[in-house]
């Protein structure tokens, strides 16, 4: 399990601050991009071996509409399974993007902090 964010804690144990490790966001966002690339080989297989039933329904589960309910959920299924690359690709970027954030507002603080300290030596 990645650490991505950890809790700080100060004085009583009911303040703290959050961090964050950019890099580790960083290798996250990586570890998505990777695994969206490698999703469309498995949905593709799973797409197809399920799609092969032959006669597991039967002659019953023909008539009872059996076999249309199951192309239909693995219609559905599949569809659903197609957009989860584009979901891991999404998540990596808006975590590329919550990095720059990060980054910036330690920057903007640490000169804030910079800047008070300067202005209090004589």
């Amino acid at each position: 399990m990645l650490t991505i964010a950890s809790v700080f804690e100060r004085g009583s144990g009911m303040s703290g601050q959050f961090g964050v490790d950019p890099d580790t966001l960083t290798d996250l966002a990586g570890r998505f991009d990777r695994e969206a690339a490698g999703l469309a080989g498995p949905i593709s297989a799973f797409s197809g071996s399920a799609a092969e039933i032959g006669q597991a329904f039967g002659l019953l589960g023909i008539c009872d509409g059996a076999s249309e309910k199951y192309r239909q959920l693995l219609e559905n299924t599949v569809r659903a399974l197609g957009h989860l690359p584009e979901v891991l690709r999404s998540d990596g970027e808006r975590l590329r993007l919550n990095v720059t954030h990060y980054t910036d507002s330690d920057r903007t603080a640490l000169g804030h902090l910079h800047a008070a300290a300067s202005a209090g030596r004589p």
